[in-house]
């Protein structure tokens, strides 16, 4: 198997994971969403990443000392801006349901993620036929998704009385969207931290593990923030006694997105020069597809109309040609 098929398969893979990782929320009875929502960020924005990188990176998190702080910084800012697209992201699935969020949320931020890096690290190749390739399957993505999106407001059209929340969850999925795109930004520009645990002792592939602690403990902040608010603000602490049901399926959640982002942080290194930007967008469009499809498979759709299940599924058809093209760049 070539370099550039391993890195595909494992842009696949995550995104198989991550597409399924919100499941485990609608089967949730007990805790409120700020319970849910504290230990899946434990557990998926600090602890795993940071055993990860203490198992697999050498010399961690001493490392860290060796770099300056502008180094830093933009893997902190960006994981900051991503962890309120994350907080912003878990109430859009809740107003408008898993397939219609993801789709939103995912499909903007894939163009945001996958343009930005080709732009800004990648000018001199804009020209090339890869490259040409993977705005090709950008440009289908939004295809994909406005279809996908039109789909979901059909879906919606007979449920009246849901339509404000619909709208407003419609705009905070948006802007969770826009947002959602730095997560790939902070590992696209965490070189510095990369190489730094290159000059340590860790192998090319594996590096990205010292990147993820700084980018996602950065975005542990307003998620972890948002629900001890909400927390004191509903007095819902006391329920962590109860319900261990969810507690386990709200760990499962969190080990499988952190799961997915592992994986597809190893893909990037794999998928030759423009791994940062079509490995997220093969990564984001596959995610896609797994939701609309768990949404399906849950009962989303059992009330829709024919119409909105045909623009559905045009969309999905897109979204899988997207993926060919966006995979065809990484030759």
């Amino acid at each position: 198997m070539s370099s550039n098929v391993f890195g595909i398969v494992l842009a696949l893979l995550g995104g198989v994971l991550v597409g399924n990782c919100m499941l485990p929320l609608k089967r949730i009875r007990t805790w409120p969403w700020e319970c849910t929502w504290l230990v899946f960020s434990f557990v998926s924005l600090l602890l795993v990443p940071c055993l990860m990188a203490f198992l697999i990176v050498p010399e961690w998190p001493g490392l860290y000392t060796s770099l300056t702080f502008s180094a830093l910084l933009p893997s902190l800012l960006f994981g900051f801006g991503w962890g309120i697209a994350q907080v912003l992201f878990g109430i859009s699935v809740v107003r408008l349901g898993m397939a219609l969020a993801f789709t939103i949320v995912v499909g903007l931020g894939t163009v945001f993620g996958t343009l930005v890096p080709l732009v800004v690290l990648h000018k001199n190749e804009l020209a090339s036929s890869d490259s040409r390739a993977l705005i090709t399957g950008c440009a289908l993505m939004i295809f994909g998704v406005i279809l996908s999106g039109y789909a979901g407001k059909l879906r919606e059209q007979p449920q009246r009385e849901t339509s404000q929340g619909y709208l407003s969850g419609l705009a905070i999925a948006i802007v969770s969207g826009v947002l959602s795109s730095m997560l790939n930004l902070s590992l696209a520009f965490g070189g510095p931290i990369a190489q730094a645990a290159v000059h340590h002792g860790a192998q090319t592939s594996t590096a990205v593990f010292a990147v993820w602690p700084v980018a996602l403990a950065s975005g542990l902040i307003p998620n972890i923030g948002y629900a001890i608010y909400l927390l004191y603000k509903n007095r819902s602490w006391k329920l962590f006694t109860h319900a261990p049901q969810d507690a386990f399926l709200s760990l499962l959640m969190g080990l499988l997105w952190i799961g997915a982002v592992l994986i597809y942080g190893l893909s990037t290194r794999y998928l030759g020069r423009l791994g940062d930007s079509a490995g997220w967008a093969i990564y984001q469009i596959v995610m896609v597809l797994t939701a609309n499809t768990a949404g399906i498979v849950t009962g989303e759709w059992k009330s829709a109309s024919r119409r909105s299940y045909l623009a559905l599924a045009s969309g999905v058809l897109i979204l899988v040609l997207a993926t060919v093209t966006t995979a065809i760049s990484t030759r």
